[in-house]
């Protein structure tokens, strides 16, 4: 039996999903609408989902210097932010605010500042590897996530 994280269910089919950089156990109807990247309680593993497959994987991530390579990309052509987010279609705070790590880029954001600066954000890590964003060899949970937003107010 598996107990869900999010509403404590429990059921005997549980879906490992990341949300928000955190590994979640969850049941059936808190997993609905996200992609599980393991099926626990199954008698047989859904195909792709194997854990020796998933072992192996490896995970693009972002890289956890990616404030500094930004801004060591933009000064050594000479642009500033300003310049920057005018040309990449972007808030000049939002640019700030990744330069400063306070905020990780998304997907599209991330392409943007690669193709205009030359510089690459993505690494190939394997998974069950501590993570840039999250740190530690323990999965963050929603306590963990709370506490580290009550420090930064």
């Amino acid at each position: 039996m598996y107990d869900c994280d999010i509403c404590g269910r429990s059921s005997e089919i549980a879906y490992v999903v990341e949300i928000e950089g955190a590994m979640m156990t969850l049941c059936e109807r808190c997993a609905k609408g996200k992609t599980p990247t393991q099926v626990l309680g199954e008698e047989r593993p859904r195909k792709g989902t194997g854990r020796k497959e998933l072992a192996d994987q490896e995970e693009p991530e972002v890289v956890s210097d990616y404030g500094h390579r930004i801004r060591s990309a933009r000064d050594a052509i000479g642009m500033s932010t300003k310049v920057l987010a005018e040309k990449i279609n972007e808030k000049e705070s939002t640019l700030i605010r990744v330069e400063n790590q306070r905020m990780l880029p998304d997907e599209t954001l991330r392409k943007k500042l690669e193709r205009e600066l030359g510089i690459k954000l993505m690494e190939h890590v394997p998974r069950g590897k501590a993570s840039a964003a999250g740190g530690g060899n323990t999965p963050t949970t929603l306590w963990d996530a709370a506490i580290r937003k009550e420090k930064k107010k």
